[in-house]
């Protein structure tokens, strides 16, 4: 299994043995940064139970009650399939520390953040090769454009804005 699964099991783990833990992530990782879509569903339905005041969402470590899992399960469910009743175990023992959550949680923004730039990489590399054969530059401008202010916004949201550096 790759790390960045890994890390997403990680953090959905640690929330299902420590929901404490969505007060340092609940801020700023958001279910669609998760790739997984069984993944994004399981943090969408503990954030959603955390609104609710879902009374496992101020359980303390060691002392969650079974209907916080339960109940989250059940919520994913009915956003994606594939969730079963036998997944949190897995997602449990893939959290080896529900304290370092917020590390986790990082791995998986990192991730999301490489699939994007990714994303819009592989589009302008599209448009430079699809502009070649028209003998046009229109496209390739425009999608490196969207990858400039897909760069400046990420950057303005880490906290660092985008640097250029000569080739």
């Amino acid at each position: 299994m790759n790390p960045l699964a890994r890390a997403e099991q990680a953090v959905i783990g640690a929330v299902f043995l420590d929901p404490a833990q969505l007060d340092r992530l609940g801020s700023w990782l958001r279910p669609e940064h998760f790739y997984r879509p069984a993944h994004q569903a399981l943090y969408a339905s503990v954030l959603a139970l955390r609104d609710r005041s879902h009374p496992g969402s101020t359980a303390a470590a060691g002392s969650v009650p079974v209907s916080w899992v339960a109940d989250a399960v059940t919520e994913a469910g009915t956003r994606t399939r594939g969730v079963t009743a036998s997944y949190p175990h897995q997602l449990a023992a893939a959290c080896p520390n529900p304290g370092n959550a917020v590390v986790y949680g990082r791995m998986v923004l990192e991730g999301a953040i490489h699939r994007t730039v990714a994303e819009h990489a592989v589009r302008l590399h599209q448009a430079a090769r699809a502009d070649t054969i028209r003998g046009a530059t229109e496209e390739t401008l425009l999608r490196a454009d969207a990858l400039a202010g897909v760069l400046a916004d990420l950057g303005r949201r880490w906290g660092a804005d985008a640097r250029p550096v000569p080739p």
